[in-house]
């Protein structure tokens, strides 16, 4: 779901390549202002870019990716004077190795992708280091040609700042938050003081205070301890975008003053560069796990709210939630009501159809009646055929029209129910269920969940007693 883009109208798709190629086009001009004068770029932040986005959108990964892309890389220096040799060598040289690098996440599953596992910063490395060895093994040989320095020299310092690159800008991109993404820990949590939410942060500051002060050839690791902080309080994205202005915000620090980003301190740089590739490996690593921990929390705790068969509420949450929307809603004008279902007849599909066939009739009708219901009811599965749902803010007139819809809509259904034999096609079975429904204002308007289920719950037995396939009022 989270790996395709939407279906657009036809002029929607030229769009997106022009967007892309100008995207490339810019990220390309920051990275040639940045250049030394005679020499590559202190940081180019087009390959990465270009990585992320088509690792984390792969509908991109077209012929039409690369053709955009290239036109940006060549445009880009052609209008900032470079010789049309140097330009296609060297953009040729960026374009494999973010190929390189795509090849190596392209198969990855989406969880690890947007830093959700464990093992996605190894996997991020990996990639970084592939990519950042084909592009440098591929454009090296320009050295002699365009630069006047050994291919050697080139080779290392395409190599450091591509590596940087990539370790930097491309956790930025495909841990970007998405629509359907849930709410980061900070927002869900009202406890959390303000003061521990900015603290992380401050602490960063601080430590870029104090790097400033001490200085000295310890000041990289001045601020690891701010940045594993803030990789265990913030979202993977914050994490990252931290790590990307803290480490370029201390690289430039060192260099400056120190070192010229030319051939005659290729070792010298190539060290610094490495080196804020491993302080920010450190973070992301921690930002990853913690991903992966919160993650894991979600779905233990949706796996213990819900039905595991159908989906819907268990029976414990619901009756909690479910008497949390009555405390809410007795007061008022409208009331609340309570309706318990029954699936008819369901032993009879059992029998003849088999276990697997009566789950998947289960299945089926949860559907049908949560796709029927509100958006602001509750629906949870009691038993093993019986359903159960709160309908908050109702008349008794309005519940007894909604328990008609949800009867109505169940009838309806065509649900494919297998047959015993393995070669059988599928048969289209035809399910109904029994209602009972009860409203708070019947029973004084102070009743609690239980009270109301057993209301409903004998309801739903003169249903039954009467033919079934019926809504009963309590």
């Amino acid at each position: 779901m989270f790996r395709t883009l939407a279906p657009t109208r036809p002029l929607a798709p030229a769009l997106v390549w022009a967007g892309l190629g100008l995207l490339i086009f810019g990220a390309c001009l920051v990275g040639i202002f940045a250049r030394p004068i005679g020499f590559l770029s202190a940081f180019w932040p087009a390959n990465a870019l270009l990585l992320g986005l088509l690792v984390r959108y792969p509908t991109l990964a077209r012929p039409h990716a690369w053709v955009v892309a290239a036109a940006g890389y060549v445009a880009a220096d052609l209008v900032t004077g470079s010789p049309w040799g140097m330009a296609l060598w060297l953009n040729a040289a960026n374009l494999l190795g973010a190929t390189a690098g795509w090849l190596v996440l392209r198969r990855l599953d989406d969880a690890t992708l947007r830093l959700q596992r464990t093992t996605s910063a190894l996997y991020l490395l990996l990639a970084a280091l592939v990519a950042s060895a084909v592009g440098a093994a591929a454009g090296c040989g320009a050295a002699p040609v365009y630069f006047h320095a050994p291919w050697t020299d080139l080779l290392s310092l395409w190599f450091s700042t591509e590596l940087m690159n990539y370790m930097l800008i491309v956790p930025v991109v495909l841990s970007a938050p998405r629509a359907d993404d849930p709410l980061p820990p900070a927002a869900q949590s009202t406890g959390t003081s303000v003061f521990w939410r900015v603290a992380p942060v401050s602490s960063l500051l601080l430590a870029e205070g104090v790097s400033t002060l001490v200085g000295g050839p310890g000041m990289l690791a001045f601020v690891v301890p701010g940045l594993l902080w803030c990789a265990l309080s913030y979202s993977a994205f914050t994490a990252s975008l931290l790590s990307l202005v803290v480490c370029l915000w201390t690289m430039a620090g060192v260099a400056t003053g120190v070192l010229n980003f030319t051939p005659e301190h290729a070792g010298d740089v190539f060290s610094l560069r490495v080196g804020v590739t491993l302080l920010a490996l450190g973070p992301l690593a921690v930002a990853c796990a913690s991903a992966a921990r919160a993650h894991a929390l979600r779905r233990l705790d949706h796996a213990v709210r819900h039905d595991d068969l159908t989906g819907v509420l268990g029976r414990r949450t619901l009756l909690q939630q479910g008497q949390a929307l009555l405390e809410q809603h007795q007061c008022g004008s409208a009331g609340a009501a309570v309706m318990v279902l029954d699936v008819d007849h369901f032993k009879q599909v059992n029998n003849q159809h088999g276990h697997a066939a009566g789950d998947a009739l289960l299945i089926g009708i949860a559907r049908t009646i949560a796709g029927t219901l509100r958006r602001q009811d509750l629906l949870g599965r009691l038993g093993s055929k019986e359903f159960a749902a709160v309908l908050p803010g109702v008349s008794p007139v309005e519940a007894h029209a909604i328990a008609e819809q949800v009867r109505a809509a169940v009838e309806r259904q065509r649900l494919g129910v297998q047959q015993p034999a393995p070669t059988a096609p599928e048969a289209a079975q035809h399910a109904t269920v029994s209602i009972g429904l009860v409203h708070s204002a019947t029973l004084g308007g102070e009743a609690d969940m239980d009270v109301l289920l057993l209301a409903a719950d004998a309801a739903l037995y003169r249903a039954q007693g009467e033919g079934r396939n019926r809504v009963m009022v309590g």
